[in-house]
């Protein structure tokens, strides 16, 4: 594969990054929490020497030969203490599987003789050679490093990525090159989903039937599982299954019928959403079923917890069978929530005999629970508030999923456990609407916005989202005198941009992240008082949580994810997420981290082995028949276009009836890179014209314009010759040619997936100049 052209453009990415990146700090994610850069460098052999302590040898030596270390070296050689190039030094050794709360802290010294890594066990050990491994890729001479001092530990306990085998299969290949991935990034938890209404991907010898009819004969054998198991263990990762009850279940109804609360099946589902067959609380065969598939896990996964899922559960079958209604009488449960508590009750005694702690998503929520439950947020901010407001400890997963295609920004900005920032009163109240946002599939987003000014006479915005919580902004631009509001705000959606009007009615587009959805505000004429106001505002900000945040998972859910395109939809973005999780809350800079980020993906792609890179290239030669000679000028192209944000994908399939699991992910825009580095950098230098309107910057994004101009004009019967991107490709190349007319501003238009996002920052471009003048 000729990809020279392509690594070079690449390259001047990079080093377009670069430019405003401190010389002598490494470009290091996560960024650790103390690096001091001295004076000085080391240069390291080919055969690197190696001191470990002669009673840990038995146990360190493997880890460290199984890292990312070992491939800078022709060789590693261990060696007496006077001799070695690298001392790794560990106070103790932990036990031999990680664990939450294992101590990942580190220090690592380079001097002129040696390199130290000091750690309190062998886990800080790995995290500190997966920092030095980034500073040897990243050296300006091969193995030559310079002096520096790095105190660093994570801020998080837990930090993973869910991982969904279950809606299209997933191979073992693609689960280790994952697992390589996370432990580059300092990830510490592999959370495998491994049962869905699509299909059983264990091997059990207590059900067989499960994975012998509910999987298509794609399942992971238990010397697979096994396998994984102990191979996450040698990078620091803890493997987390989840086994999904009470719902989420027509693969096991499927399998055993008897075990269900009134709908069958005659075949596997195949369609992807919610559906109705439920595992029957009443039966008392369903807890011995639990019971047996839990001792049969715990033997495979010897991490203390195990994920029950317990979300979207539909009770039509509940409110429907006269069997459970008279168990829900029998036991005074008043409805389907009271009953799905009383079953995760009883599931959690199961575990509890296998010395597994249950964690379920945001629906388990109950007092009634054990109070080691943990629960996963997948709805929001709102949802783990009132999970720390009961009393348990949570995980976020909102605003990290990365099955959607998002800005790698969105998912920096969410922390957590929210930063605290000054109270926030309103001095005046501006106006508010009702809004009304259409989605392509499901109901409408609705809700209020007010728009008041803070007591620092700046604009903000609360805005109140049906279901889903309040929301304060400080992002307010009035675009008139006459009531034209702004407001930006991140939301489970995504960067959601709301523009309306408070003296009328209107209807202006929203956009999640690149995308726009239509959008309609009707005038708020409520005759809220400022007290009153202020009252809500104090009720949102003043929230008592006593739970514990231990930190976040984000998820690769699988419905349009295949082998195919897993690692585009992953990488580089896990490695900013890891950064939220691993790095001070004060790392916030998001020029910096994009600059990090454009030199982490070749890290990535070269060092990790990861595909993301190769992914649409292997697409575009296997699916469209491109020669090498014509691959560069169409990969310099799909820098210009982003996959539409959200879950527009996902709805667009279901408009087409290809929203199942038969259907062929083919197109180019499910392999296309989820967000244009390129545009990132060139958004960011629009940014700093703008702030300053020097005429030397301006010039050099004109240059890029033309540049591009003059790559999609040469290259005019190759961009026509692929139907995708037609539309795409016009509509740029009338924006190229008329990015010095500032009157024209051409509209961002999602055409069956893809976004021509260039018009965008083009449009940008034109607001600044126009500002500057």
């Amino acid at each position: 594969m000729n990809k020279s052209n392509y690594l070079f453009v690449i390259a001047l990415i990079v080093c377009f990054f670069s430019q405003a990146f401190a010389a002598n700090t490494p470009p290091l994610m996560p960024m650790p929490s103390q690096i001091q850069v001295q004076v000085g460098h080391i240069q390291l052999d080919e055969i690197l020497q190696v001191n470990v302590a002669h009673l840990q040898q038995g146990t360190l030596q493997p880890l460290l030969s199984q890292s990312l270390l070992t491939s800078h070296f022709k060789a590693i050689k261990w060696t007496a203490k006077r001799q070695a190039q690298l001392l790794i030094n560990v106070a103790e050794q932990a036990p031999p599987l990680p664990y939450l709360g294992m101590d990942e802290g580190y220090r690592l010294d380079i001097n002129d003789q040696v390199i130290t890594i000091s750690s309190q066990n062998q886990y800080g050990m790995l995290r500190g050679l997966a920092t030095l491994s980034q500073l040897l890729f990243f050296a300006e001479q091969p193995r030559q490093l310079q002096h520096l001092t790095i105190n660093d530990a994570p801020t998080y306990l837990w930090r993973g990525l869910l991982f969904d085998g279950v809606r299209h299969f997933l191979p073992v290949e693609d689960v280790k090159r994952t697992l390589r991935g996370l432990a580059s990034a300092k990830l510490n938890v592999f959370h495998w989903h491994l049962t869905d209404d699509q299909g059983w991907r264990i091997e059990l010898n207590s059900y067989p039937k499960l994975h012998q009819t509910a999987s298509d004969g794609l399942y992971y054998t238990q010397a697979q599982i096994k396998d994984v198991v102990a191979y996450a263990a040698q990078l620091g990762i803890r493997v987390v299954p989840e086994f999904d009850v009470p719902g989420h279940a027509s693969a096991i109804v499927l399998a055993y019928p008897s075990l269900g609360s009134g709908t069958t099946l005659a075949k596997m589902e195949r369609h992807w959403g919610v559906f109705k067959p439920l595992l029957d609380p009443s039966n008392s065969a369903v807890y011995q079923f639990i019971d047996d598939v839990v001792a049969e896990l715990a033997g495979l996964f010897p991490d203390p917890y195990l994920h029950i899922g317990g979300d979207e559960v539909d009770d039509s079958d509940w409110q429907q069978n006269p069997k459970i209604q008279a168990y829900m009488a029998k036991n005074k449960l008043v409805d389907s929530d009271a009953l799905h508590a009383y079953f995760n009750q009883q599931v959690a005694v199961i575990l509890a005999k296998y010395n597994k702690k249950m964690i379920g998503w945001d629906e388990v929520l109950h007092s009634s629970l054990p109070t080691e439950t943990l629960v996963q947020s997948w709805r929001g901010h709102h949802s783990l508030a009132a999970i720390r407001e009961s009393g348990f400890d949570g995980l976020l997963s909102s605003g990290f999923y990365i099955d959607q295609p998002q800005w790698t920004s969105y998912h920096y900005r969410n922390h957590p456990i929210a930063q605290t920032e000054q109270m926030v009163t309103a001095t005046q109240l501006l106006g508010g609407v009702s809004f009304t946002l259409t989605r392509l599939k499901g109901a409408a987003v609705t809700g209020n916005v007010e728009v008041f000014r803070n007591q620092q006479k700046s604009l903000s915005a609360r805005i109140e989202i049906n279901g889903k919580g309040q929301f304060i902004s400080d992002k307010v631009e009035a675009l008139s005198n006459k009531g034209q509001y702004r407001v930006t705000l991140d939301t489970w959606m995504g960067p959601t941009d709301l523009h309306f009007n408070t003296q009328k009615d209107s209807q202006f587009e929203a956009f999640i992240g690149n995308t726009p959805y239509g959008f309609s505000a009707k005038v708020n004429r409520s005759a809220q008082s400022l007290s009153e106001f202020n009252a809500q505002l104090r009720a949102k900000q003043q929230r008592s949580q006593s739970g514990q945040v231990l930190g976040g998972e984000a998820t690769i859910w699988s419905e349009m994810v295949t082998t195919d395109n897993l690692d585009t939809r992953i990488w580089p973005r896990l490695y900013a997420i890891a950064e939220r999780l691993w790095s001070s809350p004060s790392v916030t800079d998001e020029q910096d981290m994009y600059q990090r980020l454009g030199k982490i993906t070749r890290y990535a792609a070269d060092h990790v082995g990861l595909l993301h890179e190769q992914q649409l290239m292997q697409r575009l030669k296997q699916e469209f028949g491109i020669k090498s000679e014509d691959l560069d000028a169409l990969l310099s192209f799909s820098q210009l276009i982003e996959p539409a944000h959200y879950y527009t994908l996902h709805h667009l399939a279901y408009l087409r009836d290809e929203y199942h699991q038969l259907a062929p992910l083919d197109q180019l825009v499910d392999v296309l890179p989820v967000e244009s580095l390129q545009l990132r950098e060139f958004d960011h230098q629009v940014a700093d014209y703008q702030a300053k309107c020097q005429g030397a910057v301006l010039s050099g994004l004109q240059a890029q314009l033309l540049s591009w101009q003059k790559m999609i004009e040469e290259n005019h019967q190759l961009f026509i010759a692929i139907k995708e991107w037609q539309v795409s490709y016009r509509a740029i190349l009338q924006a190229l040619k008329q990015h010095t007319d500032l009157s024209v501003f051409q509209p961002v238009v999602n055409h069956n997936g893809t976004v021509s996002q260039v018009i965008a920052s083009i449009n940008k471009l034109k607001m600044a100049q126009r500002q500057c003048l």
